[in-house]
């Protein structure tokens, strides 16, 4: 097995993370590791929801319908625009 160590990692975080580990009856390798498996599966389930979201809109849309290629290049253009207009707002 690789050894870890640990760099550059804030010392309030490290001090955290170290209390946790105590407190869970863990070593902190095994409660870094623990918390990020946590902060993944939280990520996968807000995708999954959204996915899920996305699935149920595009059921209640009604059935579907053949698209123009003038429609599809029309949809992806807004779909640009949007994007940059959001990277210049930030």
């Amino acid at each position: 097995m690789a050894e870890y160590t640990l760099k550059n990692i804030p010392d309030d975080i490290y001090q955290r993370a170290q209390s946790a580990a105590e407190n869970s009856f863990r070593s902190l390798n095994q409660e870094i590791i623990y918390r990020l498996r946590r902060s993944f599966d939280a990520e996968d389930a807000r995708l999954s929801a959204l996915h899920a979201k996305w699935v149920m809109e595009a059921m209640a849309s009604g059935p579907a319908k053949p698209i123009e290629m003038s429609e599809l290049d029309a949809a992806f253009e807004r779909g640009v625009h949007r994007a940059k207009a959001r990277k210049e707002g930030e």
